[in-house]
């Protein structure tokens, strides 16, 4: 009965959020420590009673305060005395997770006191964490499984406590593309699955915004407090001129009362005006951060008139910057631009500045209408510096999906470099029979014939098939690449894992230099693709029904009917030595060349 209660105030949750536009697919909003459900924003918190069976905890422990609070949901907690997890049931995708915190004395707990942890499947939220004064944390997290747990641990004879949580659906579309590096050419690859924490998100010359005012029940904090020298500045508010132009920023994006007002450089028409508008924001060092700045021009009154720059840190990551080229030479259009700060910060501060291009026309000017800056995960999946890691599998566990990895990627280095040798046929440009003489001996086996090595190409087929870099790409594009994968790994990989592997090669296989990643994106891209595997696996991965499973060994070729290939490589002997300790899971000897990949907490 409390399941079917649960399930319909999700349900009236949801209707209540249609009014906003955007309807969350998984909505848990939940009132720790509470006996009944409270409305906050327009949001129903239910109370934590109707919320238990998503509970594991080893005591039961509700507390409730005397003091009074402007919002109910910061009068109850529940305290943790022990580990102690939720596990929500949700779908793949980008999901909020807000926790909030507001401690008080409860019988013997004195919550301000308390010390804990807090972590997902595959990322530590809190570490060491105490919270002294009320405070509402926000995660963005891609769940690859379909569930997600937060587990609350108390650091030694301490103990942990909420007030109230949040897991919410966010809309793909939201994070997603490849932001531009600060400070240095490229683009940081794999956005979509980085694990993010707020720790700004600011409404420039516009007031606070709530959750009730947001179509993602998010809060905008006004922009005074964090502006350098506030005499440079002036106010500007038009938030019935916004246009959402389709195919660029939307309501989902940020609010019109974010894009209807801005922080104006106030250049008061003088013409000889030089000087920038800067607002200083402390962060802790040791991380990357992701930032995304929103503009729209509500104080041009025609087309590319306004022109300046974006600076960041000092340097400039946007030049000449002018609105309407952008939005389809659209006035008052809403736009957003995203960027990834070059390497872990070791500063406390970040510093963003805007400032009068040399094309300005009439007089100088510049604007900003709202700013997200967002902490990613470094290499040890923690958004929070401290010692505690995701308790996720055993070593065991690690070691083998590693072995499977490891596996793969080699395969994967096999295709580059085979790659490369297709690359300098091509460009030779003489005849391939002129290369049949002098190429790689290959021992080839035809589709009925099997074979223990590595399987490559016959190169008797067409020219896509001789190259079994191209070879696969076909299969990856298909969206078939588990078809080609080495027998020995069916039923051990999870879908999502090899996915996310197959994008990597294939953009590592792109025709221009500038569209590959670097060998640090390629590391981090396969880490993800092993996190992924990881964080499903709760036994032995041999009996799980989310694997990829067996597969025919003869597969029809998507040209050549049923013509398949089994070859073996180069020399005789060369690889039985490695193909026999990949057959030997129990003694798996991993090559130094992927032997930090097996190692969760990265480099």
């Amino acid at each position: 009965m409390g399941v079917e209660k649960f399930g319909f105030l999700i349900w009236v949750s949801c209707l209540i959020c249609l009014c906003h536009g955007y309807v969350p697919v998984n909505n848990y909003l939940i009132n720790c420590g509470s006996s009944t459900n409270v409305t906050v924003t327009g949001r129903v918190f239910i109370s934590d009673k109707l919320a238990s069976n998503l509970l594991t905890s080893p005591n039961e422990i509700l507390a409730a305060s005397n003091r009074n609070s402007n919002s109910d949901i910061y009068q109850t907690a529940r305290i943790f005395t022990g580990v102690s997890k939720y596990r929500f049931s949700v779908t793949r995708g980008r999901h909020w997770v807000r926790l909030h915190f507001n401690p008080f004395q409860y019988q013997n707990f004195q919550m301000g006191s308390a010390k804990f942890s807090v972590s997902s499947q595959t990322h530590v939220l809190l570490s060491d964490f105490t919270g002294k004064s009320r405070v509402m944390k926000e995660y963005s997290l891609s769940v690859a499984a379909d569930h997600l747990e937060l587990t609350f641990t108390p650091l030694g004879d301490s103990f942990a406590f909420v007030n109230a949580l949040e897991v919410v659906s966010v809309p793909d579309t939201l994070i997603s593309g490849d932001p531009s590096f600060v400070g240095s050419p490229g683009k940081f690859q794999g956005m979509s699955w980085q694990a993010l924490e707020t720790v700004y998100r600011v409404n420039m010359g516009g007031p606070r915004v709530t959750p009730s005012n947001d179509t993602l029940s998010r809060i905008w904090e006004p922009d005074s407090e964090f502006i350098v020298e506030k005499n440079l500045v002036k106010i500007v508010s038009k938030i019935a001129s916004v246009n959402y132009v389709p195919g660029f920023a939307t309501e989902e994006t940020a609010p019109r009362t974010v894009y209807g007002t801005c922080t104006e450089m106030n250049s008061a028409d003088n013409p000889s005006s030089k000087f920038n508008v800067t607002w200083d924001f402390d962060v802790d060092p040791g991380f990357q951060y992701f930032l995304r700045f929103h503009f729209c021009d509500i104080v041009s009154k025609a087309l590319n008139q306004l022109y300046f720059n974006l600076y960041v840190d000092s340097m400039l990551v946007v030049e000449h910057l002018d609105l309407s080229s952008y939005l389809s030479n659209t006035l008052s259009g809403a736009y957003s631009m995203d960027f990834v700060t070059g390497s872990a910060k070791q500063t406390k501060r970040i510093r963003v500045s805007i400032g009068p291009s040399s094309l300005h026309t009439d007089y100088p000017n510049a604007i900003l209408n709202g700013l997200e800056i967002m902490k990613m995960n470094n290499s040890k999946s923690q958004l929070s510096n401290g010692t505690f890691l995701p308790s996720g599998s055993s070593s065991t566990t690690k070691k083998n999906v590693g072995m499977i990895v490891g596996v793969t990627v080699g395969s994967f280095l096999a295709l580059v470099v085979l790659g490369g040798f297709f690359l300098l046929y091509k460009k030779r440009g003489r005849d391939p029979d002129d290369h049949s003489k002098t190429w790689i001996p290959l021992s080839s086996n035809g589709t009925t014939s099997s074979s223990n090595g590595t399987t490559i190409a016959n190169p008797t087929l067409t020219r896509e098939m001789v190259n079994l870099a191209e070879w696969a790409m076909k299969w990856q594009k298909k969206g078939h690449l588990e078809h080609i994968i080495d027998p020995s790994l069916r039923g051990k990989i999870r879908p999502d894992s090899l996915r996310k592997f197959g994008e990597t090669g294939e953009k590592c296989l792109a025709d221009y230099g500038v569209d590959r990643p670097s060998m640090g994106d390629v590391l981090w891209n396969l880490e993800y693709a092993l996190q992924l595997q990881e964080a499903v696996i709760d036994g032995d991965p041999e009996d799980s029904t989310n694997m990829i499973g067996e597969l025919p060994l003869r597969f029809n070729d998507y040209n050549h009917g049923d013509t398949s290939v089994n070859v073996s490589v180069a020399k005789e002997g060369q690889f039985d030595e490695e193909e026999s300790s990949v057959d030997d899971s129990s003694g798996v000897s991993m090559s130094k060349v992927f032997s930090q990949l097996v190692k969760s907490e990265g480099r």
